[in-house]
């Protein structure tokens, strides 16, 4: 799918609008929540195919069902002592990789958006949140 230049320039100005008025202790609280979804996610995959519900899941690292599901709807927090016992009793290790920032913005934003976004280019500016240009043919 080929975007126009007027639906390029609504897309950044939407995706710029979700960002405008946010606190860096929001932005924070948001990179929170994407990094417990990125493990939780992993957990829900990995315990459905070893079998696990929930609830066997919470007896295996000895806390309540409650307090998993309080977890897993991202009312109570991960933390790292629950992710090794959750580790331990999938009988598994997470791997941590860091990867550049913009990196993040770029896949994230073509996977949401499922959409080609050649010949478009997202550049990140400092200063602002991407600046979104046409590609130019080789």
């Amino acid at each position: 799918m080929n975007m126009t230049s007027e639906e390029i320039n609504e897309l950044r100005d939407r995706f710029q609008s979700l960002t405008a008025n946010k606190t860096a202790e929001d932005l924070i609280k948001e990179d929170e929540y994407a990094l417990m979804a990125n493990y939780l996610s992993e957990i829900e995959r990995l315990k459905s195919e070893v079998g696990f519900s929930r609830k066997e899941l919470a007896k295996k690292i000895n806390t309540s069902p409650s307090y998993l599901t309080q977890v897993f709807r991202g009312d109570k927090p991960l933390n790292f002592h629950t992710l090794a016992k959750i580790q331990n009793a999938l009988n598994i290790r997470f791997e941590v990789k860091a990867i550049p920032m913009y990196a993040t913005v770029s896949n994230d934003l073509k996977r949401a958006l499922s959409i080609k976004l050649n010949p478009v280019t997202l550049t990140v500016i400092p200063g602002k949140l991407f600046d979104i240009t046409k590609s130019k043919a080789s």
